[in-house]
């Protein structure tokens, strides 16, 4: 019954609806320019090599494309590739139009010439080689002018074939071969066959037909062979044909456009359709239908397609046109992009809401005009026009009628389609965001400026529900704008509340609005600006709006493991969210204005769908719908995403990674994984690229790398280039490997291992020498230091000799012996005053030396105080014959000296001069002054000089005389000078060189200081 009432439904609204056949989804294609690093717009032939890098021919040179950049090969060639054509070896033949048949080497990325064109000749034939064709059999086939050309690649034997009675075009004769391995050879009067055996050709359509019927001149210039064996043949302006080569019969569907190239290809509903590339766009041809429909983003620019080559390895479609290197991922895409007729909907509209009818059948609301009626199975549109011109909002169910809330007031669609409904609401405008029919039998009407107000679903009135004074407080400061009801009955909705969060739900038990914020921690908000409310799984509320999205559950209580907070990797592209629905699989849906994004709770990782994914538009901020089987519906303008969810999240096989070029301080190289790339000191700045070659869109391929085992990955992003510079020398371990945006990571990846070489400084040899060196340097200091150490003992040794006789020196016996009787002479004399004064000062004078002796060095004032009691002493045994002066310089009293240095000179001047002296009094001058980091000493009598004094010593001397005191002291000099590396030095000069009468004696020290 219910059947007969859908049918019944559906024949009614036929009858007040516009009604049209919308466009199939076509195909999407991916444009790559020079824009995109293509040497040329223009682009004459594609192959695929072993590896699965596509080989580019351009206007402009030959290039390879590994799905990242256009690599120019070789790179100093730039001539016009006509044609290209991959052989058994995985090499590749290529024509250049400047230089003529050449061979490249895929892996090396070598070019060798096989047969040079001759423009200096009268001769056309040896200037072509067009059409390159590689059959099974291991030759390679070309076209010239009037012939066709086999060049037989094992034996590199030549061959000519002419093709009988065709002009003088070579561009027209192209080469196939079939399941059978046939080859078929199409030439500009028809349709020939190479036969082996004979090494001839073999006319099949035209003049050389072997069947009368068929001898009809018909030019060929593309060709394709379909599942069944039949062969379509397209013909300039003349259109298809199809051939079947085991009946001979030929099928004609006319045709007015050029056919340049044709290939089958499974479409998106997973029909296999014939492509023809034109002059001038590409058109489809559906064998079962016999129709052709055209393909707007080529045809409407004219774009001429050359080629049109599937890449079955990677379910693509590579289209070589004169405006650029086109790209269709063939076969049932989880996008699939739906576009409204332009029949029933000729100006630009945007899908603002969307609400499912049924599986297969839905409602779009649009941003004018009306709302249409989609049927999925038959891609039918049904246009129901509003009462005037109005901006959907949002679709209801209401008591199983379609409601639609508008800027202009709220429709409802009824038998005579849609018509108004007048509410008596409070409400100044009739701007509605939503209207919602609760479990109640309430009708919740949501404006978009002036809150909610709640009616009775029956009659219409109004229902209150709460305080309406605070109510009408909530509805002036605050916007609301959306509201849901989740499956306990419970009303919540999605406002912006300034002053606090925008999160309510309806207390019924209370009778008033209560803010979420209530019973939650503030800072588990994403923010205070919400746009959307839907129910998720298991009585989840989700809320959407600036900063991300709440998830709570069915008591409002928000659970931040599955909320979207800005801060996850990897982030939202654009944190300001719209609508938001949860899956059976317990994924939240996020439409943003930077795409569609999927955040996994288990993971807690987002994904992110883009344009570059199929969706129509990056701009994710209008309709809205996920069905039960998780079909989710995007809105966008003219047309709408269907993406089948569950595809889109199935996870695919991980790809092989592989290195797409190597280049060593700037220069290409090379790439041989077999063995460990060897690099010589200066090499040691190396740049590598990888891909996948699966083509995919490039932000779903992430890359990470370590370098050596133990050290840390390092994640790339999308970022398919590695760049290592200054490397030292040394053996490296290079790890590479590719994800996707789920967190997954092929194991296998890439390892490359290398070495960079020592420099010179770095080898073992030079290291040995280097350690070598260094041992002798520290035995040669070692060495040093113990002769330092041995000479510093030594002179140690000495001073303190030097020391023991200067203590023995210092104090003459005689001297010692003197004062004694010069006291026992006071006493007897009856002088006790003088005895004891004497007494006294040669008491101080034992004390001092006795005291100075054990010091190394002393102050310059305590040795003038020794010498001082010393002098008076003997001026008073000489009954004060000779008198004596001290000329001591400022600041020399601080200064150190070694203990009773200069009383031996002074003791020498008095005993050997001046105690001799009769010719008037005797002078003794002793100097101490300072010069520079010098302390000057000087000892001066004017006695009866050195010479007079020795001849008197003579008689009673068995050797010449010499002062053990001065011996010793310039012994102690001379040590001075080696211990603290400062000129030191004693010299003795006569005062009057003439006569030979007086003594100076100068002692220069080191100026040391306290």
């Amino acid at each position: 019954m219910m059947f007969v009432k859908g049918v019944y439904l559906f024949i009614f609204l036929l009858f007040l609806s516009v009604t049209a056949v919308g466009q199939s989804p076509g195909p999407t294609f991916q444009k790559l320019s020079t824009k995109d690093g293509l040497l040329s717009n223009f682009v004459s032939g594609v192959a695929t090599d072993a590896e699965g890098y596509l080989w580019v021919a351009t206007r402009r040179g030959l290039c390879r494309y590994d799905g990242y950049t256009f690599r120019k090969i070789p790179e100093n060639e730039s001539g016009y590739v006509r044609s290209i054509s991959r052989l058994p070896d995985n090499a590749l033949a290529v024509y250049w139009n400047n230089i003529g048949l050449c061979l490249v080497d895929p892996t090396r990325q070598s070019v060798t010439t096989i047969d040079s064109v001759q423009f200096n000749d009268a001769d056309p034939v040896n200037d072509h080689f067009d059409n390159l064709f590689t059959d099974s059999r291991g030759n390679l086939w070309s076209s010239s002018y009037g012939l066709v050309r086999r060049y037989e690649i094992s034996t590199k034997k030549r061959f000519q074939y002419p093709v009988k009675g065709a002009d003088q075009n070579g561009d027209r004769n192209h080469f196939f071969e079939d399941k059978q391995h046939r080859l078929w050879i199409l030439s500009e009067l028809g349709l020939s066959e190479f036969d082996y055996k004979r090494n001839t050709i073999r006319g099949v359509l035209g003049p050389e037909a072997s069947v009368e019927s068929q001898r009809k001149a018909i030019p060929f210039s593309a060709i394709a062979e379909d599942n069944a064996g039949n062969l379509w043949l397209g013909s300039p302006r003349i259109g298809l044909f199809r051939y079947q080569p085991a009946t001979n019969a030929l099928t004609h569907y006319p045709f007015s456009e050029v056919i340049l190239s044709m290939a089958f290809v499974v479409d998106a509903s997973g029909a296999t359709t014939l492509w023809l590339g034109c002059d001038n766009g590409l058109r489809i041809f559906q064998p079962a239908l016999e129709t052709i429909t055209t393909v707007a983003d080529l045809t409407r620019q004219g774009v001429s397609v050359q080629q049109i080559v599937p890449d079955t390895r990677n379910g693509l479609v590579w289209l070589a046109t004169s405006d650029g290197l086109w790209s269709y991922r063939s076969g049932i895409p989880t996008i699939q992009a739906i576009r409204l007729p332009e029949t029933i909907v000729p100006q630009a509209v945007v899908v603002k809401a969307i609400l499912p009818e049924s599986s297969d059948t839905f409602w779009l609301g649009l941003s004018q005009t009306g709302a249409l009626r989609w049927h999925r199975p038959t891609n039918t549109f049904q246009l129901f026009r509003y009462p005037t011109n109005a901006a959907t909002n949002t679709l209801s169910w209401v008591n199983g009628r379609l409601w639609a809330a508008t800027d202009q007031g709220i429709f409802q669609l009824t038998g005579r389609g849609f018509q108004s409904i007048r509410l008596p609401a409070r409400f100044s405008s009739a701007r509605i965001q939503k209207v919602l029919a609760d479990k109640c039998q309430r009708l919740w009407v949501l404006h978009s400026t002036e809150g909610v107000q709640v009616f009775d679903l029956n009659s219409l009135r109004p229902v209150t529900l709460w305080d309406e004074q605070k109510a009408r407080q909530l509805w002036s400061v605050n916007q609301y704008h959306d509201i849901a009801e989740s499956p306990d009955g419970r009303i919540w909705l999605a406002a912006w509340y300034p002053k606090s969060f925008g999160m309510i739900w309806y207390n019924e038990r209370e009778r008033r609005l209560q803010e979420l914020a209530d019973f939650n921690n503030h800072k588990q908000f994403v923010g205070d600006y919400f746009t959307r409310v839907s129910v998720g799984q298991d009585g989840r509320m989700l809320f959407s709006g600036g900063g991300g999205v709440n998830s709570t559950d069915a008591n409002g209580k928000i659970d931040s493991l599955r909320s979207v907070y800005s801060g996850l990797s990897p982030e939202l592209a654009d944190d300001q969210c719209f609508g938001v629905a949860e899956d059976t699989k317990g994924r939240i849906w996020i439409g943003t204005g930077e795409g569609l994004h999927t955040f996994d709770p288990a993971t807690r990782r987002i994904r992110r769908f883009t344009e570059v994914d199929g969706l129509l538009s990056d701009d994710v901020t209008n309709g809205f719908a996920l069905t039960w089987n998780d079909l989710l519906l995007v809105g966008q303008q003219n047309g709408f995403d269907l993406i089948d969810i569950n595809r889109l999240h199935q996870p695919m096989p991980l790809p092989a990674l592989a290195i797409s070029s190597m280049q060593v301080n700037g220069q290409y190289r090379p790439v041989d994984l077999a063995k460990p790339l060897s690099l010589a000191t200066a090499e040691n700045d190396l740049r590598l690229t990888f891909t996948t070659l699966t083509f995919r869109p490039v932000s779903t391929v992430h890359f990470r790398y370590k370098l050596n085992e133990h050290a840390d990955w390092i994640n790339l992003g999308t970022v398919n280039e590695i760049n290592l510079t200054n490397l030292k020398s040394g053996d490296y371990t290079l790890v590479v490997q590719n994800g996707d945006d789920t967190g997954r990571w092929n194991s296998d990846g890439v390892t490359i291992q290398f070495n960079i070489a020592p420099a010179w400084y770095e080898t073992g040899l030079f290291r040995g020498l280097v350690l070598l060196a260094l041992l002798g340097v520290l035995y040669g200091f070692y060495r040093l230091r113990i002769g330092q150490e041995r000479r510093r003992s030594e002179l140690t040794r000495q001073r303190a000799e030097a020391e023991t006789r200067a203590l023995r020196a210092q104090m003459n016996p005689h001297f010692i012996f003197n004062c004694m009787n010069t006291i026992d002479a006071y006493i007897l004399t009856n002088r006790p005053d003088a005895a004891s004064v004497f007494l006294q000062k040669f008491s101080r004078l034992v004390r001092q030396v006795l005291e100075n002796s054990r010091e190394t060095l002393i102050p310059v004032a305590q040795e003038l105080e020794t010498l001082t009691l010393y002098i008076e002493l003997e001026e008073e045994r000489a009954d004060h014959r000779f008198s004596h002066t001290f000329s001591i310089g400022p600041g020399v009293q601080s200064c150190l000296m070694p203990p009773l240095l200069l009383q031996p000179f002074v003791e020498n001047a008095i005993l050997h001069g001046l105690r001799h002296k009769t010719n008037g009094p005797g002078l003794l001058l002793i100097t101490i002054q300072q010069t520079g980091n010098q302390l000057y000493c000087r000892v001066e009598d004017n006695g009866i000089g050195r010479t007079k004094s020795a001849t008197m010593q003579a008689p009673r001397m068995a050797k010449p005389y010499q002062s053990l005191g001065s011996t010793v002291t310039t012994e102690r000099v001379d040590s001075l000078q080696i211990l603290y590396g400062s000129e030191a030095s004693c010299t003795i000069t006569d005062q009057n060189p003439a006569d030979g009468t007086g003594t100076v004696v100068n002692i220069k020290l080191p100026l040391l200081t306290t």
